[in-house]
């Protein structure tokens, strides 16, 4: 017949050093402070410089496009909007689509006017269709746009 092949069970081993290293990494991290910023009731610490929502400054717009033909994602459109301002004599103003917008910060370097530029307002949770902003709601507050 067939040749009888001996199989031996392993020993069985107690991961000592697994066990050992997993309870140095929790012993290093468990005095310390914690990482996690409990948002929204705690505000996180943002830096001076910290910059994300795009405004307008309505007055100050020329409707020179140039925010619009800089935009990577073509998240600026220009609209037109029935508004007195002599200095826009084509009465076109950008709108935003934040669901798109990388925060390149492009639009707020070619403006020569500095119409458009960002704050540093990063509350802007929305529902899909109502990231787009109008150029009246670039100009408004977050907390002042109501969708």
């Amino acid at each position: 017949m067939g040749t009888v092949i001996e199989v031996k069970e392993p020993k069985k081993k107690i991961p000592i050093v697994g066990m050992i290293s997993g309870m140095l990494t929790v012993s290093k991290y468990l005095f310390k402070k914690p990482v996690t910023v409990q948002y929204p009731e705690e505000k996180p610490d943002l830096p001076e410089r910290f910059r994300f929502r795009i405004s307008l400054k309505l007055d100050d717009c020329v409707g020179c496009t140039l925010c619009e033909q800089v935009c990577p994602n073509h998240s600026i459109n220009m609209q037109k909007v029935d508004r007195e301002n002599p200095r826009n004599k084509r009465k076109i103003y950008p709108d935003v689509n934040f669901g798109t917008c990388t925060v390149c910060r492009n639009c707020q370097e070619i403006c020569p006017t500095e119409a458009i530029y960002l704050t540093n307002e990063f509350e802007t949770a929305r529902t899909r269709n109502s990231f787009t902003y109008s150029p009246e709601e670039l100009a408004m507050k977050e907390d002042e746009v109501i969708k």
